[in-house]
């Protein structure tokens, strides 16, 4: 057997490997939004609905006033369609 030939052990870890990092990546991909949304688009209005606001969104960050999904500053009473609440 040559040196240069791969072994059916040597390509299997390959495959195996190429495909781990595929499906990393994916994870990765559909974690992260591609960009914002207008506010326009959600909705977004600067007082609750109800018992529902931002403060309360797992989107929102408060340390900056900003969203995961909706560009521009946000209220921490503000409130959109895609208001989901936080975990825990």
């Amino acid at each position: 057997m040559s040196i240069d030939s791969p072994t059916r052990r040597n390509v299997l870890r390959g495959m195996v490997a190429a495909g781990c990092a595929l499906i990393l990546q994916r994870g990765i991909a559909a974690e992260a939004p591609a960009s914002t949304m207008e506010k326009s688009q959600v909705k977004y209005q600067g007082q609750p609905n109800g018992e529902q606001k931002c403060a309360g969104c797992m989107h929102f960050i408060s340390e900056s006033n900003t969203c995961k999904l909706v560009a521009g500053d946000i209220s921490p009473d503000g409130w959109c369609t895609l208001w989901s609440a936080k975990q825990g």
